[in-house]
Formats: structure tokens, sequence, C-alpha cells
């Protein structure tokens, strides 16, 4: 049984606060959650909490394997570093692919020709996207905002059982902008969204006009970040292409809207209203798109607080909602509010089942979609 979305405003103007908030560090309370939800990971329902993660994300499938690809979000400031993690939801296994900590030095560079050192223990990796390079070598980009605001480039290599990530260089963010989510094209070229602006000091004013404080960027090792024609809009998140690079699909958080637009042009190929969208997310199968939606009226300090504290559960209602690449058209997949968890930023089909990701959480959310959700 689906729960009625809360108001476009709503959406807009937490999320709006939360991100403000999390470049500018406010200080607040955490919020209160009941015990059971922090501490219960047992199934309910249709549902399995998978309680070995800190702030999972960001979620990416290694094709042909039960490996998932975790981006553990730190912070926008280098000051609570993240990690990329391996999980085998086949054998529940975790283990660290990288945190920083290996200082090697690219030996191949595919991204700017001057990054050559990594990122460091600062590492806080965001938006995550793997792809097959031209020359059938796999490719995860990674957002990441630790001691520099930059798209990080690993390759990775070995079976499922034994995967490692090797360091490829980076590119760097152009100006002030807070990068969030990146998808990879042919040729190599990839898609960011820029959300705004680091020294933004729009607060979301749910009365005021629409700004348009973020854009898409498209960069190529040759040309570096370039601006799409037409893709400004307020607060750019979650983003994907097609492989050719011709279209790509872009969710405006601020504006509750997610676009298809030519990424020559710009033109609006398609468009739909979804509150707060988040990630967008290709299925397992490439058939359709999936984005997580913000559906709560939370207060904005609770919201804030999730983006700050160590908590179990962010308690904020989310949908995960199908949309056809075509026209767009929508299907909710799933919505939830609290336990066994909140605040969805990522949905991965794979089969009949549905991993979910959250920026603020120690836990991933597996669903059967094959069972009714009550």
């Amino acid at each position: 049984m689906h729960k009625t979305p809360a108001s476009l405003r709503s959406a807009k103007t937490v999320l709006s606060v939360a991100f403000s908030c999390a470049l500018m560090a406010c200080a607040t309370t955490a919020p209160q959650s009941h015990p059971s939800a922090v501490t219960n990971c047992q199934p309910f329902e249709n549902t399995q909490p998978i309680c070995k993660f800190s702030n999972p994300e960001d979620l990416a499938l290694v094709p042909g394997s039960s490996v998932l690809i975790v981006s553990e979000f730190g912070d926008y400031h280098g000051t609570q570093p993240g990690a990329l993690v391996f999980y085998d939801y086949a054998t529940q296994q975790r283990r660290i692919a990288y945190d920083g900590r290996d200082t090697h030095i690219a030996d191949q560079v595919w991204g700017d020709a001057s990054c050559l050192a990594p990122p460091g223990e600062v590492f806080s990796p965001h938006g995550i996207d793997l792809s097959r390079r031209t020359d059938g070598r796999w490719q995860l980009l990674v957002i990441q905002h630790g001691g520099r605001e930059s798209v990080e480039f690993f390759e990775l290599i070995g079976v499922p059982d034994n995967l490692r990530l090797i360091w490829r260089g980076c590119a760097i963010a152009p100006g002030k902008a807070s990068l969030n989510s990146v998808a990879a094209i042919d040729g190599g070229s990839m898609f960011v969204t820029n959300m705004q602006s680091i020294d933004s000091s729009w607060q979301g004013d749910a009365d005021a006009p629409e700004p348009a404080t973020g854009r898409v960027y498209r960069w190529h090792k040759t040309t570096g970040f370039e601006q799409v024609p037409g893709s400004r809009g307020s607060m750019p998140n979650g983003i994907a292409a097609t492989r050719d690079g011709s279209s790509i699909f872009v969710a405006y958080s601020g504006e509750n809207r997610i676009r298809k637009l030519d990424a020559s042009s710009g033109a609006v190929l398609a468009e739909r209203t979804v509150p707060a969208a988040d990630n967008l997310k290709w299925s397992a199968d490439g058939s359709t798109l999936l984005a997580a939606s913000f559906t709560g009226s939370q207060d904005s300090a609770v919201f804030a607080a999730c983006t700050l504290s160590a908590v179990g559960v962010c308690p904020i209602d989310f949908a995960i909602v199908a949309l056809a690449p075509a026209t767009l058209a929508t299907q909710i997949l799933f919505e939830n509010g609290a336990a066994p968890m909140g605040a969805g930023t990522v949905g991965l089909k794979i089969g009949s089942d549905l991993f979910i990701g959250t920026f603020s959480g120690n836990r991933i959310l597996r669903v059967d979609l094959g069972v009714e959700h009550e």
C-alpha cells in the first residue's frame, strides 16, 4: 500500500536546507530515533536491513557477479573521510576496496594530465558510476570531496572473489563547483552534476522563484569541463546517460523535476515531476531508470541532523521510482519511512531484488519486489 507523497514545497525546502547545512557545517542536535529502529536488523515483511555500512550513499553492481560497490559517504569537507567498499550479497561479505590510504602513483593516467597523486586519507566518496571503457577495461568514476573537489578514476580488476581497485587519476572540478553525481559514456567522456557553488548563500526560500544554482558539465581529457547547454537549474543532483551520450537524465532536486535533455542542444526531450529526486541509476538489465525520491515533510532540523550525525536510521520518508527512458513515465516500486530504513538516496534493481542506499545510516535495505509490501 503506497503512502501519499508530501507537498513539493516541503520536499524542496527540506533538501535545500540540508544541502546548505552540509556545505556550511551547521550545528544541530541529532534526531531521536526509536531504539528498535537503530538496533533491529531483522527482516520485516519483504525487506532485509543489512547493517554493515556507514552512509552507503550510492551503489553499483559488478556485472556478472553478486558484488556491489558501495560508496560510503563521509562529508563535504574531508573532516569525516569515507570509503569504497565491496559487498557480496550472496556471501554477505564486506571488505574495503579503497579508503585513501593507498599512495600508489598512477602509471596510467585516465584523468587530467596534471593529477598524478591520489586524494589521501581525507578521501570522501559520493556518487559513483561503473562502466566499460572502449579498450574493455572496467572504470569506476567517483565524485569525491576530501582535500579536493574532483572526479577520481579507478580501474576495477580481478575476479568477483578477488576484486581490486587501482587509482588511475582524477579530474579537478571547475571553480567553486560542488559535484554530486557522475555518468560515463563511450569515448572516454563523462557528465557530472554541479549541484551549486560552494559559496552559494541560497537557503531554499519556499516562496521565492527557483534560482538556477547548478548545471551539468561534460568532461573529456582533451577539453576538460564544459557546461552542457540548457542544463542550468535548481540543485541538479542525480544523473544518468545513454551510452552514446546523446541524451542525459538529470534530477533537479530543487525543482522536484527529472528531465531528459538532448546533450548537444539542451532541448528538453521529456520531463516528469518527482519530489526531491536524488540519485538516478539504471536497472541491472538496462531497461529502466530508478530514482530515489524524498517524499516526507520532515522538519529541516531532522534532515540537517542526519547529514551530520552517525545514526542507524535517518527518519525521512522516501520512495524508489522507476522511469521509462523514452517518456519518463513513472511507477513507484517501493515506499518507506523510518524503520527499517529511511532517507533512501539510491535504488539498484537486480532481477526481483531492490537494493537501497542512504546518505545517513548504518545499513543498506534489500527489498524482495516479488513480495507485496503492505
